[in-house]
């Protein structure tokens, strides 16, 4: 498993614009709905503002028409090779704090958090299922709390 690098991201810009976010947005795009709704449910106890989707034309859609602050990344998607989200948030310029949260082969999760970075995305790290909620939740709240400003 990858480190999870707790770095600036949609956070440090907040605090430098001078903004008291309400919440964070999070979209969430994972093939099954059921995951989706238990990790929906996750977040938006952590004070999320939360967008699903379970395809990646729907996550394409969805995050051009209200971008992310953070996104939770399945890699096993109808209709795409996971390694291709990464590459499309990079070539749009998605500037949201990512987290690869997958059971796809660790290899796999590896190459797709390498690719983000390299493109310069915010990779903030990968959670393999079964994923630990007490691990999530403390990541999440992590993010909130460097989205706050300093004082």
């Amino acid at each position: 498993m990858l480190p999870i690098g707790l770095r600036g991201g949609a956070g440090r810009r907040l605090r430098q614009q001078g903004k008291t976010p309400m919440a964070l947005r999070m979209l969430i795009v994972d093939d099954e709905p059921e995951i989706c709704d238990f990790l929906r449910d996750i977040a938006t106890g952590v004070g999320y503002e939360v967008a699903t989707t379970n395809d990646a034309e729907d996550f394409k859609r969805a995050l051009a028409e209200k971008p992310a602050d953070v996104i939770l990344l399945d890699l096993t998607l109808p209709g795409t090779v996971g390694i291709e989200l990464p590459k499309y948030m990079a070539e749009t310029g998605a500037r949201a704090r990512i987290l690869i949260v997958s059971g796809f082969d660790e290899g796999i999760r590896r190459m797709a958090h390498a690719i983000g970075k390299a493109k310069g995305l915010d990779m903030a790290g990968v959670l393999p299922k079964p994923l630990r909620v007490a691990e999530l939740r403390g990541l999440l709240s992590q993010f909130m709390r460097d989205a706050q400003p300093p004082g």
